[in-house]
Formats: structure tokens, sequence, C-alpha cells
């Protein structure tokens, strides 16, 4: 007796290797395709859709277009959905749960992507197989490089946050044949990057209604955050440099005649840079343009005008010495040299001198006298060299407030980015 309990054992699983094999995988295959339509849809009731599940996996972040709005990821999709036409007992085939049957062969919900940057773009690739479960769920694992539109936002370049979308919805099924889960922002936390300008910091699925209500598109929306670094330092930091420097051309001495050669060197070094900056940007002027391009065309004027400065302090400094100095001019020198304490205006010693009075004692007329002859060196000693200098200093203080001004309302604007 207690020889035959375990040769049955043996006998059960004997019986049970040998029905689990490809002769059952091959039955099993041969009936869930016998009489199954893959162009009608699954379902019992067809007052019910038939409903997708979708989950996304960002494998990896390619890189993002500013120029052509056009962003680059290679992602995977695992959709899910149920085919009541497929369901079988695994214990008449060998104890088999799941099986794997091409996608050509069998229903599938046609996903597309709306927004891809090329042309219309479906999920499923026809060399991918689906698996196919007893209880009848259908699991499709598909992947691919996906190109999509996305408008770029670039008014806070290089600080700026941008929203990519990738929107899916059933193309030809109608929304009460197949639809989505509702999905309300699952946020997904494998998040894959490679670019070295850009940080994917966010990734969400959820689903939203047209306006019609009669679809419903699944959205995998990506937030990119860029690496500013590059920029500042090749671009933003030479170009505020340059306009520093610039202002030493009111340093150079006149008679080195090197003036104009040094501000128009300048002046194309910033040109150069505006139009290397011009190239990595949108040509676009929606939303709004970028806060750099108002700083770098601020920047250029700014050149702009310290070379025409230059040339008008040059003229001014090699004018005719017989010319008499007009009155604007001569008023102009005196203010700038008391705000220097020039030498040559200290007849504001004085500070209230009046002609003497009948009766007055002789001092009182000596020291007119000497006022008067003050104001005659004076005048004798503005000449126009000293004009030119005193237009040098005032060049100086003014393109230094200016650039002050410009670089600290650039700088605010990218710190009250809203979405930072």
């Amino acid at each position: 007796m207690y020889f035959y309990v375990p040769g049955l054992i043996a006998l059960v699983l004997l019986r049970l290797v040998k029905a689990n094999n490809s002769s059952m995988s091959t039955k099993l295959y041969t009936d869930l395709l016998s009489n199954y339509e893959k162009n009608v849809r699954p379902g019992i009731n067809y007052s019910i859709p038939t409903f997708v599940q979708c989950q996304f996996t960002l494998a990896a972040f390619n890189g993002f277009k500013e120029i052509d709005s056009k962003v680059s990821i290679i992602a995977g999709f695992m959709i899910f959905w149920h085919d009541n036409r497929l369901i079988w007992n695994p214990n008449a085939y060998g104890g088999i749960t799941s099986t794997l049957i091409p996608v050509d062969l069998l229903w599938k919900p046609d996903i597309a992507i709306t927004n891809s940057y090329d042309d219309l773009q479906f999920l499923y690739r026809n060399e991918f197989s689906i698996r196919v479960y007893h209880n009848g769920t259908m699991a499709m694992g598909t992947g691919d490089k996906y190109d999509l539109y996305c408008n770029a936002d670039v008014t806070y370049y290089p600080l700026d946050i941008q929203t990519c979308d990738m929107q899916m919805m059933t193309w030809s099924s109608f929304p009460n044949e197949v639809t989505f889960y509702e999905v309300e922002a699952d946020s997904i936390n494998d998040i894959a990057t490679s670019d070295p300008s850009w940080d994917v910091t966010d990734v969400k699925m959820f689903t939203r209604s047209t306006e019609s209500r009669r679809s419903t598109i699944l959205v995998v929306r990506m937030k990119l955050k860029r690496l500013p670094e590059y920029v500042f330092i090749n671009m933003i930091l030479p170009v505020c440099f340059l306009c520093v420097i610039n202002i030493f051309v009111f340093f150079l001495p006149v008679e080195s005649g090197e003036r104009i050669g040094f501000s128009i060197t300048l002046l194309l070094s910033v040109a150069v840079f505006m139009t290397i900056l011009s190239d990595s940007l949108p040509q676009s002027s929606r939303p709004q343009i970028a806060v750099l391009c108002y700083f770098m065309f601020s920047q250029l004027l700014l050149s702009i005008f310290m070379m025409v400065f230059t040339i008008v302090g040059l003229r001014i400094y090699w004018a005719n010495q017989e010319r008499t100095i007009p009155v604007y001019l001569k008023l102009f020198s005196r203010i700038m040299g008391t705000i220097y304490g020039c030498q040559c205006c200290k007849r504001r010693k004085l500070i209230s001198i009046v002609e003497p009075e009948s009766g007055k004692d002789e001092c009182d007329k000596k020291r007119v006298q000497e006022h008067d002859q003050n104001n005659q060196k004076v005048e004798e000693l503005l000449t126009w060299q000293k004009v030119a200098n005193d237009f040098d200093n005032f060049c100086i203080v003014f393109f230094t407030l200016l650039i002050s001004i410009s670089n600290v309302v650039f700088c605010v604007n990218l710190i009250e980015n809203p979405e930072r």
C-alpha cells in the first residue's frame, strides 16, 4: 500500500511536466486564435466601453530644441485592457497562465500621439508581442523614440522652466467604444535624463476631456529646468565685461589715437555675441521675447552711444583754439569742475562777494579786485582740452550708471520668474 503513494505522485508530476510543454502552448495558441476576429473590439456588453490603462516610463531625455520647438524622449509604455474572448482554464492546458501572441494578430487600442512633431505616431509596433493572461487581461509593452512638439516660452531665458506635454487619444474609436481610465495627476518617480542642458524635474500623467467632451485625452506632462551655467559663463558675463571695459575708452589719452579703434572693436565684439545668442533662441515673439534679448540690445546700444560720445569728445579736444568756447560748454565745465574739485574753479572760495558800498574801507576793494582777477585767470585757463577732459569725466559717470541700472533690471526680471 505504501509503495503506491510515491508512484502515484510521480505519475502526476510526470503528467504535469509533459503537459506544460510546447505542444500544450501550441494547442493553446491555436484554440485562442480560432474564430478570433482582430478587427472587432472585445466586450460582452457594447453599452460599456473598453477601458484602457497606460503606464509610462521615461527611459531617457534626448534634448529640447527651442528653435524648432521640438523635444525628444525615449519612453516605454505598458498598456492594459480586457478581452473576454481570450479566457481559458489553466488546468486544461497544463497550468499555462499566460502566453505571448504577436501584436498584429490581436485587437489592440489605436492610441495615437496627437502632438507628434513629424507625423501621426501610434504607440504599438508590429514587432512587439502582447502578453495574454488566462483571465483575459492583455498587457502590451511598447516603446520608442518620440519627437514631440513643445512650444517654448523663453521669456526668462536662461533661467526658464519649460512644460512639455505628450498627448494621446484613441484615433478611430469613439469614446463610447474605447476610452482611458481616469487618472488624476499621478507623479512618476522613475525619471531618467541624459541631456547636459536640461533637468527633468517632474513627470505627471493625467486625463482630461476635450471641449466638446466627446473624447478623453491622456496627457504625460514633463517639466524641464534649464542648466544656465553655460549661457551665463560663455555669453552673458563676457558681454557685461565688454561693456565695462568699454568705459575705459574715456581713460585713454586722446594723443594716443586709439580711442576710435578701441570702441569699434568692443562694439563688434558685442554684436558677435548677440549673433551667437540669437542662434540658440527660437525665432518667435510669442508669448514674449526673451528678457535676455532686451538686455543684449541695451548693451549694444550702450556700446554705440559710447562710440558716439567718444567721437564727440575727440571733436571737442581737437577744436580750433581760436574759436570761442560756447557759454553752455563753459557752464558744463564749471559744473564738472565743482563735482570733481577742479583747481580751475577756485573762484568759488569767495562764496558771497558784493560790490563795496560808499564808505567801505580799502580792504573790501582789494578783495573784489582779487576776485575779478581770479575770474579772468579761470577764463584764460578754460580751454577746449579742459572741456574735453570734463566731458570724459561725465561720460565715465553717466555710462557706469547706465550699465549698472541695465544689469540690475535684467537680474530682477530673471529672479521674478513666477515658475521658479
